[in-house]
């Protein structure tokens, strides 16, 4: 009985534990944050073929056409995985871009 009461504590002492590094690696770093506000958002709709993205197009409305160009080179340099890669799927991702 004691056996089973000490496992029960230290069972539920390591899943605290567990949950509080998550928490911590869940927290966005406050410096990071910060430079970001002066990016504009693009967001773009892309097709994964062969490791990389291709036929980007902005979803959203950009009144710079530079921003949007400068967001579909971006899109070009993004690693795509191998689990992904080939798929042919469509996938929508944002980029800050600086104007």
């Amino acid at each position: 009985m004691v056996v089973v009461a000490l496992l029960a504590l230290s069972l539920s002492q390591g899943a605290q534990t567990q949950s509080n590094k998550l928490d911590q690696l869940a927290q966005p770093a406050a410096p990071a944050a910060a430079p970001a506000s002066n990016k504009v958002p693009v967001i773009l709709d892309c097709q994964i073929a062969a490791k990389a993205l291709t036929d980007c197009k902005a979803v959203n409305e950009v009144a710079d056409a530079g921003v949007v160009a400068e967001a579909i080179r971006m899109a070009g340099s993004v690693a795509v995985p191998d689990a992904l890669a080939d798929s042919g799927a469509r996938i929508r991702i944002r980029m800050n871009v600086a104007p």
